[in-house]
């Protein structure tokens, strides 16, 4: 395709709104995306702490409210979530090892439950 072919077929794409509307949020996707990749520099595990720190939040609560089974469940995932947020920072995100983490929330949802049926 010609220099003159790919200019005339862009005018025509910008004179139909849809193609421009689908053009602009294509830009601003691509844009969002490759600013996001920048910004992490290197912190991909920055979620993995702030869940961290909601965990160690609630197994204060815990503790307060005399259930330290629940505290230190919440205490040891909040462990593992910046163990995984260390290595995620290192980019070795298939290092993360989840099978703790998910015995520990399935454990928890049986204490859930099991107060639920209590009531």
């Amino acid at each position: 395709m010609s220099l003159e072919q790919i200019y005339t077929s862009g005018i025509k794409l910008i004179g139909n709104r849809s193609a421009l509307l689908t053009g602009f949020f294509l830009t601003l996707l691509l844009a969002t995306t490759g600013f996001a990749k920048d910004y992490d520099n290197g912190h991909g595990g920055n979620g993995f702490r702030e869940t961290a720190i909601n965990y160690e939040y609630r197994a204060k609560k815990y503790n307060e409210k005399g259930m330290s089974d629940i505290a230190s469940i919440y205490t040891r995932m909040a462990e593992i979530k910046r163990h995984a947020g260390k290595l995620a920072d290192q980019g070795r995100w298939d290092d993360i090892d989840w099978s703790e983490y998910e015995e520990l929330d399935e454990k928890l949802q049986k204490i859930y439950e099991s107060k639920k049926t209590r009531k």
